[in-house]
């Protein structure tokens, strides 16, 4: 996170050309203006030309505010570290009011508090001394109890130190701030004077505390905030098979950044892109540099599972919250509390389908049918352990080599019949309600066709309940009048929705191109980290927040974590004659 920086920026501009005409070097005042023009433009990287070959205060200055809005912060400090007390005095305290903001970037908020504790207390009372007086109080009220405790270790001076402590009270409980009371102490800072005598009065009264805590202070972010969200993709190129989902996914996380910064004044997002290609390598180093240079709040990403393993190492490392849009592997975030999945994995797929064919389709003996060491066979298992968990029964369970028999699955579908002659000669045989039929990878269309031609030579129209791939199957429309299929889905577009409808009119004005499916699943994830964000303000509450966050309701898909790092909203479809049909409704 970071802050804008544009309201000071006009007083300072005007200053600095008013005095430019007083330069002895005109052509040097001639490429302040040019530079400063540039800056005023967004244009940083041209004005960095111009900038950092004016050897001045003001060039020195404005080379620092360059680096610091293309978000490379150390170097931003060492040209404004060269900008002394010398100076004018509206470069020096734009210099240190930047270096201040810097340092909240960096999360040294000790640092940033010394600078704004200097600078609210010059002699000079500018408006951006005023400003530095309401960040330095925003920035109390802003912390966290463990980034409070770093800043009081950094803090220089006692008033500081009694200030973090003081916009504590309230917020966190009473034998916390006793604790932290107790420091104050320890940090010899005088307990005979008036404010600390009110401070000890305040929470040597339990009853008046607990009054105080109820209606105490809430977090607030400073006004101007920035949240910067990492996007973690290929680059955008015109070959190679990714192309169409990295540039869609990278186009809806732009939208959602900058519908967010439509709608609110005080606060902005920002979308960094780092390329993460197809290797491990580039992956770890986009992370990297995510971290290091842009202090990403989130990492939205990435798209293969190999990258997307080394980047979950890398994010508990740097305790950075990645949301990959796409991984739905059940193995991704084992054990890892910063990555998230957006996309609904295969267990949660096989788990929300045992639901519907349980409650919803009164289903109480089922068989489960499915590749061994194929993606389906979570699925499968999770299905079986739901189904049981629920009252019902899977009275077969085939997970096996079906590639090792050709295919074959006369072994299996014999038992899926409802022929009274050959269920005699089967002898303990159970009446199915329905099949469970989770097929993925290369093979699942010749299974599914395979099924469904065995049980229609059987007569069978036992209801077949399947993974998200038999949405994508052309099953005759003969087949679809007597056998009612479902399947589970984690996004769906409702073509004849409004919102749709307004987004696709959106998105083209904006990037001149029609939207695809990844360009509205990326809009969906950004959109709710975002809007997570502007709940907790504190990105440092972003890792826990996500999993308790209300459900969002996108253009293709909801998002819910409901206590979990697996996004649980799962859709169920039917497929009939008359088309492909929701039918579990959403909470």
């Amino acid at each position: 996170m970071t802050f804008s920086i544009q309201k000071p920026l006009s007083i300072l501009c005007l200053t600095i050309a008013f005095s430019l005409l007083w330069l002895p070097n005109i052509a040097h005042g001639q490429s302040m203006n040019e530079g400063i023009k540039y800056y005023q433009q967004g244009d940083y990287e041209q004005a960095l030309k111009i900038f950092n070959n004016i050897d001045s205060p003001q060039g020195r200055l404005f080379s620092g505010k360059s680096y610091y809005s293309l978000g490379k912060y150390l170097t931003a400090k060492t040209y404004l570290n060269q900008v002394d007390q010398k100076a004018e005095d509206e470069i020096y305290l734009e210099a240190a009011y930047t270096t201040a903001l810097i340092n909240f970037q960096l999360g040294l908020y000790g640092d940033a508090l010394n600078r704004l504790y200097d600078l609210k207390n010059h002699s000079i009372k500018t408006k951006l001394v005023t400003e530095g007086r309401q960040l330095y109080n925003e920035i109390l009220g802003f912390l966290t109890l463990n980034q409070r405790k770093n800043a009081f270790q950094q803090a220089k001076s006692p008033e500081i130190k009694y200030d973090l402590i003081k916009a504590a009270i309230g917020s966190v409980p009473l034998e916390d701030a006793r604790i932290l009371y107790s420091q104050l102490v320890q940090s010899k800072i005088d307990t005979a004077n008036q404010a600390m005598r009110e401070l000890s009065e305040t929470l040597a009264d339990s009853v008046s505390y607990a009054t105080k805590r109820r209606y105490g202070n809430q977090v607030s972010a400073p006004k101007g905030i920035i949240y910067d969200l990492g996007a973690a993709l290929p680059s955008h190129s015109d070959s190679g098979s990714e192309f169409e989902v990295a540039r869609g996914l990278h186009f809806g996380y732009v939208m959602a950044a900058e519908e967010f910064n439509q709608r609110h004044t005080d606060k902005k997002a920002f979308i960094r892109h780092q390329n993460t290609a197809a290797n491990m390598d580039s992956a770890g180093h986009a992370m990297t540099n995510l971290a290091w240079n842009y202090h990403a709040d989130a990492i939205l990403g990435p798209l293969f599972s190999e990258p997307a393993r080394k980047m979950a190492d890398l994010a508990e490392q740097y305790q950075i919250p990645l949301i990959a849009p796409l991984a739905n592997s059940d193995t991704l975030n084992s054990d890892n509390p910063y990555v998230y999945q957006a996309n609904p994995t295969f267990t949660s797929h096989g788990r929300k389908m045992a639901e519907y064919a349980v409650q919803s389709l009164q289903m109480d003996t089922l068989a489960v049918l499915t590749e061994k060491n194929s993606l389906g066979e979570a699925s499968a298992f999770a299905f079986r352990d739901r189904v049981e968990k629920l009252g019902a029964k899977v009275a077969y369970f085939f997970v096996d080599d079906l590639k090792s028999k050709g295919y074959d699955l006369t072994e299996y579908t014999k038992f899926f019949t409802t022929d009274s002659a050959k269920i005699d000669s089967l002898g303990n045989y159970h009446y199915l309600d329905g099949i469970y039929a989770p097929f993925t990878g290369q093979a699942a269309s010749t299974l599914a066709e395979l099924l469904l031609v065995d049980m229609q030579a059987k007569g069978s129209n036992i209801p077949v309940l399947g993974s998200q791939k038999w949405g994508n199957f052309d099953i005759p429309e003969i087949q679809l009048k007597n056998q009612p299929i479902y399947f589970s889905e984690s996004y769906y577009i409702n073509q004849k929705s409004e919102r749709v409808e307004q987004f696709r009119e959106m998105f083209n004005q904006r990037f001149d191109t029609e939207p695809n499916r990844f360009a509205m699943i990326g809009y969906d994830v950004a959109s709710y980290v975002l809007t997570t964000l502007d709940r907790v303000e504190n990105p440092a509450y972003l890792k826990d927040a996500l999993k308790q966050q209300p459900m969002y309701k996108g253009i293709i898909g909801n998002i819910n974590f409901k206590g979990s790092h697996i996004n649980q909203e799962v859709k169920i479809f039917e497929m009939s004659e008359n088309g492909i049909r929701p039918v579990l409704k959403q909470d």
